[in-house]
């Protein structure tokens, strides 16, 4: 069995790369072995956290979604949006197991505050002390060197802007009806209103599709709405070409098709 660890910002990210591997055939280790530790392969053990995380007992616990092939097992770990280059550094450095035994490394970053070559200069300065030739372009897979390397940053390699961008191209696909009407309910929002609720960039796409998702799962997170729903399905895959791009991206990383 080979070995991949993809890290990414949040839990909205970590179900949207889930929901990609997925769509590729990989199966859940929380679904198919219903999670349990006994059955864990040893390799990820050093990733299962302990509570309470540096004595906050509310601190979230940031065990990684683990998908599986017949080849490779993969980690998708959430590291606590900016804090994931420091996370994933700790990680790194106390389990030298994780830097010389990946088939694959790879970075998925949101571009919410600079551009796609500032966002890949924060994690190739950190990474490349593990892994060298760690891609200093944005989108680009090291094919050549052991282990694969890359990173992708979200919405396409190029624009600003975060993963609820990129849900909303899919959701103009997979969901057109309720895209326009919850696009016309938070349009009745005018800029003072949005001034007064300290709306951030970005802050409009991210209620577009919170508003879709309270339809699709009343009660339920955007994380849930990811990974149950068609957002990333076969039919968007055709359609919006920026998530085509990331699913090649991770085809490459992981060497599947």
């Amino acid at each position: 069995m080979k070995y991949a660890i993809i890290g990414v910002e949040g839990p909205h990210d970590q179900a949207f790369t889930g929901k990609v591997l997925k769509l590729l055939g990989f199966k859940d280790f929380r679904e198919e072995l219903k999670g349990l530790k006994s059955d864990l392969d040893p390799f990820w053990r050093k990733f299962i956290p302990v509570y309470p995380k540096k004595g906050n007992l509310y601190k979230r616990l940031d065990m990684p979604s683990i998908l599986f092939n017949d080849t490779i097992s993969v980690a998708i770990y959430a590291g606590e949006g900016s804090n994931l280059v420091t996370n994933l550094n700790d990680i790194l450095s106390a389990n030298p197991e994780y830097q010389t035994n990946l088939a694959a490394f790879g970075i998925v970053a949101d571009c919410d505050k600079s551009n796609p070559a500032q966002v890949v200069v924060k994690y190739s300065n950190c990474f490349r002390e593990y892994f060298p030739n760690f891609p200093t372009q944005a989108g680009v897979v090291d094919h050549i060197n052991i282990p694969r390397t890359g990173i992708y940053v979200l919405p396409d390699n190029a624009s600003q802007g975060v993963l609820d961008t990129l849900l909303c191209r899919c959701g103009e696909i997979a969901y057109p009806a309720y895209m326009e009407k919850a696009s016309s309910y938070l349009n009745e929002f005018s800029e003072s209103d949005r001034k007064s609720l300290k709306w951030k960039n970005f802050d409009p796409e991210k209620a577009l599709v919170a508003t879709v998702v309270s339809v699709l799962k009343p009660g339920k997170t955007n994380t849930t709405s990811i990974a149950d729903n068609n957002w990333v399905s076969e039919q968007t895959k055709q359609q919006v070409p920026a998530l085509a791009n990331f699913i090649k991206f991770l085809s490459q990383l992981l060497e599947v098709s």
